[in-house]
């Protein structure tokens, strides 16, 4: 049974649905009141592309699976950056061609004061996310608003702009995450078997190439520049 369903009253026949499924699992059939709308096929692999694209929030999680129908809940590719510069959207739509790559959800977490979200938007992201406004003696630090994006939206991979903020950044998240963060790359490749992103490290200690696989319980995490 296909992890999602149509909400026929919220279906406008858009078919946006349709041209988003990469796996034709989605079709448009005439309901018991002459209306056309979406109907998700058996054939479907769950992979929940068809919920962030539907405008409507007509597809929606099977109520058995227990967690809300959001976007931000989904496997994905997330850049982080500094603001909404140009060279922060030309990175944020380098990441969203690599999760496009695996058919994965994207999305943009923009760290400072600059608002906006649209730039980054129209870089390809589905979604953009940033510390929530609050005096400084009130916002939470950076690396707290990272943990809890982490815990609530289960990335596959954090990728992180160059900077040095950025290191230092992705270094104590990794520490708090127990897992390791890469900043020396070669290459980041697709694997569409597994819808993941491996990705090809430079070991400068021994001048060896070696993969690292992305975890199923923690995300990824890489501070690069988007020309690997």
């Amino acid at each position: 049974m296909p992890a999602v369903i149509v909400n026929e009253d919220r279906c406008q026949s858009s078919q946006i649905c349709v041209a988003a499924c990469p796996y034709h699992a989605i079709g448009m059939v005439t309901n018991e009141q002459g209306r056309a709308v979406a109907q998700i096929y058996d054939t479907c692999i769950d992979c929940l592309l068809c919920v962030p694209a539907c405008p409507e929030q007509a597809i929606t999680l099977v109520a058995t699976y227990g967690i809300p129908a959001q976007p931000e809940v989904y496997d994905g590719i997330w850049a982080v950056v500094p603001d909404a510069s140009l060279p922060s959207r030309d990175f944020v739509a380098w990441a969203t061609r690599l999760a496009q790559s695996v058919y994965a959800w994207s999305g943009a977490v923009l760290l400072g004061a600059d608002q906006n979200e649209g730039m980054l938007l129209s870089a390809g992201a589905d979604m953009v996310v940033r510390p929530a406004t609050a005096p400084p003696e009130a916002a939470p630090p950076l690396l707290d608003v990272l943990v809890q994006l982490v815990d609530e939206r289960h990335p596959q991979a954090l990728l992180f702009a160059d900077t040095p903020s950025a290191r230092e950044l992705a270094a104590c998240l990794a520490g708090r995450l127990e897992t390791e963060v890469i900043t020396s790359m070669v290459a980041v490749e697709e694997d569409l078997s597994k819808r993941r992103l491996p990705f090809q490290a430079q070991a400068t200690e021994t001048n060896t190439i070696r993969w690292t696989e992305t975890t199923t319980t923690r995300p990824r995490i890489a501070v690069l520049p988007p020309t690997v």
